[in-house]
């Protein structure tokens, strides 16, 4: 009886604490190990990457970049459009900072993006890469979708006014109850309440194609709220934190409300409490099936990030649904006469 207790723990928690599940694994993971990992299929836990193309495919621009608002639509971006519309979820995405000096990724988008995949496709973690040396895609660290996009809505309170600007244009907005301290407005029973709709289902709507609200309107939207186009003469003296968008004949000159993603922000920055460097292995390709199930097991984190030799990043895989699935078979082999 005690040899089936572990596993059928392993699976009841990892089922109902799915919030709580990091601290739960680092405890158990030293027990897992002992338990026949040869009929779990190690490909069943490989996590699903989501690529969008982030550039138009007419001319050179790049969503992750200076875009005015405007021109994020399907003329320019059907290709992002299709991938956001499309059915079916992804476990995670990847940013790659490139190389040093280059400016691949704006706290703007970087919020827009993590959060419309996260409402649209389930996306959960956020794999940050760099080019280090002759080594593309080398593994910087992993973060949580939802930390991510929390972290920087604290960074530019603008990126959290926004969305909650945005999202309350779609559901409504709730009535001025009146000043702090005063009477509370009250409906009368003759009247209908006006309650704006929930946030949660309204987005589960956009994900199913119910709710016939195209995501790269959203995206404008948020978009238009982080932009600024001063009247002419323009200030002399723009504010810090404003970019200047390239500009084009007959648009006004336009400004947004961000900075450009770095490196160093994951290690010394202030992404660095939420960015998790050490929840990788070095992939042996000596290991065996089980060897590389054990190895994960062992690991740290939801997700385990699996590198080459020179740290390049390979994928992601879901710790918890191997745990879970180490816990299903264990189940299945103690039940058996």
């Amino acid at each position: 009886m005690g040899h089936l207790a572990w596993p059928i723990t392993i699976l009841a928690l990892g089922v109902v604490l799915r919030r709580q599940i990091g601290d739960f694994l680092s405890a158990i993971a030293g027990r897992v190990t002992g338990v026949s990992v040869f009929a779990v299929s190690f490909e069943l836990a490989v996590a699903t990457e989501v690529s969008p193309p982030w550039r138009s495919r007419h001319t050179d621009a790049d969503v992750r970049g200076l875009v005015i608002a405007q021109d994020v639509n399907d003329s320019y971006f059907d290709s992002l459009r299709q991938t956001l519309l499309a059915t079916g979820s992804a476990d995670f995405i990847v940013i790659d900072l490139k190389s040093d000096g280059r400016q691949e990724w704006l706290t703007s988008r970087l919020s827009l993006f993590t959060y419309l995949l996260s409402r649209l496709k389930g996306v959960k973690a956020v794999v940050f890469v760099a080019t280090r040396g002759d080594t593309s895609r080398t593994f910087l660290g992993i973060v949580d979708a939802s930390d991510l996009v929390r972290v920087l809505g604290q960074q530019d309170a603008r990126l959290r006014l926004a969305w909650l600007q945005t999202e309350a244009e779609q559901v409504g907005r709730l009535v001025d109850d009146g000043a702090l301290g005063a009477d509370p407005l009250r409906v009368p029973p003759t009247v209908e309440a006006a309650v704006p709709l929930d946030v949660d289902h309204w987005w589960g709507g956009v994900a199913s194609g119910t709710a016939l609200v195209d995501p790269l309107y959203v995206a404008r939207r948020f978009l238009s709220r982080m932009q600024w186009q001063p009247q002419s003469p323009i200030p002399p003296d723009v504010p810090a934190g404003w970019l200047q968008l390239p500009e084009a004949p007959g648009r006004p000159v336009t400004w947004e409300h961000a900075s450009w993603i770095e490196a160093a922000h994951l290690t010394d920055g202030f992404l660095a409490p939420v960015v998790r460097p050490d929840d990788c292995l070095v992939d042996n390709s000596g290991w065996s099936s089980s060897d590389r199930v054990r190895a994960v097991a062992s690991a740290r984190g939801e997700f385990v990030a699996l590198l080459s030799p020179s740290y390049r990043f390979e994928r992601l895989v879901d710790r918890r649904a191997l745990l879970e699935e180490l816990g299903r078979s264990s189940v299945e082999a103690e039940a058996k006469p």
